[in-house]
């Protein structure tokens, strides 16, 4: 067997973001029209965090793999990524293993393409100033993403030290980037709002969003994991990227169904379904839209395969028998 071995400087080479954007399309198509299987991921709890194991088959598309993600928290102390992976792609005929990837970049790619994406069909065409929670890698990838189908002028960044804001203030180029300490103020005349923290509790106040905001959450990724508010979800129009993993893991959905301040009806569509057009994107200027999260594998198979095709046409990484 002769198998692919991939940097994260492979993948990064690879795949840029646009691309990634036009793959979460295929992906998320695949999904919401029943063309793949995918099992709810298995997740292995620690005392210092969880390790999650995901695999998935695109039947149409011919891919299957599994990522193995672990999401550490305290690893900031340590100055290493919250979250790392590894990626296998598979051959869904032989079951031979194709390619290891390293999954921490393509992780943050993907999940910042899905919000591309979800940018790209809810968001107000004139969207132009982002309220950014999170300045960490997947906060980072999420408003690369949004800038790649938005015209962005303005960042507000808030994050829990404010370090880390100050830092990306500084890296940003092209944009009026600004660190805010008040969430109300970050959010006030903000056409897009994102949270990507690893917050358990909300970020900012929902019912200080304004009308014809787009808001995406995607750091919560468990039942007790609350960054957006009831009041967000309750007036918000409600879109996913698969029902049955946000009814099962995301804490923002969960915990207003558990308090019966709306019901598994709030989730208007699944993101794949509006890719399809069998469900809108946004209906109106002034509609508040939310899409929220959780990761789906998937994600991670799609932009594994196209990185797997690009660096065998440019001879990234190395190959080795087993």
């Amino acid at each position: 067997m002769q198998l692919r071995i991939l940097s994260g400087d492979d993948v990064r080479k690879a795949v840029d973001m646009p691309a990634a954007i036009g793959a979460m399309e295929t992906a998320f198509a695949a999904l919401s029209s029943g063309e793949a299987t995918v099992p709810v991921r298995l997740s292995l709890e620690t005392e210092h965090g969880a390790t999650l194991f995901m695999p998935a088959h695109l039947r149409k598309e011919g891919l299957a793999g599994v990522k193995v993600a672990s999401v550490n928290p305290g690893n900031t102390k340590l100055k290493l990524p919250v979250i790392q992976a590894v990626v296998l792609a598979l051959d869904p005929v032989t079951g031979s293993v194709l390619a290891l990837m390293d999954g921490t970049w393509l992780t943050a790619l993907r999940t910042g393409a899905v919000g591309g994406l979800a940018a790209k069909l809810l968001a107000r065409e004139d969207a132009s100033v982002v309220a950014l929670f999170g300045a960490g890698i997947q906060a980072r990838t999420q408003l690369e993403a949004v800038r790649c189908v938005r015209p962005v002028t303005e960042v507000r960044i808030v994050s829990k030290s404010g370090t880390s804001a100050d830092q990306l203030v500084k890296e940003l180029v092209g944009v009026q980037a600004t660190r805010f300490d008040d969430p109300g103020q970050a959010i006030n005349g903000a056409d897009i709002v994102i949270a990507s923290t690893s917050s358990s509790t909300p970020v900012f106040d929902g019912s200080q969003i304004a009308p014809g905001t787009h808001v995406t959450g995607v750091g919560s990724f468990t039942p007790k994991m609350r960054e957006v508010d009831t009041a967000l979800v309750s007036r918000a129009r409600i879109i996913v990227d698969q029902r049955e993993a946000v009814l099962e893991e995301a804490g923002d959905i969960i915990g207003p169904i558990t308090d019966r301040d709306l019901d598994e009806s709030a989730i208007s569509a699944e993101i794949g379904e509006v890719v399809l057009g069998s469900a809108q994107g946004r209906t109106s200027a002034e509609e508040i839209t939310f899409f929220k999260s959780v990761g789906n594998a998937v994600q991670d198979v799609t932009v594994a395969a196209l990185v797997l095709e690009q660096a065998e046409m440019a001879g990234l990484g190395m190959t080795v028998g087993l």
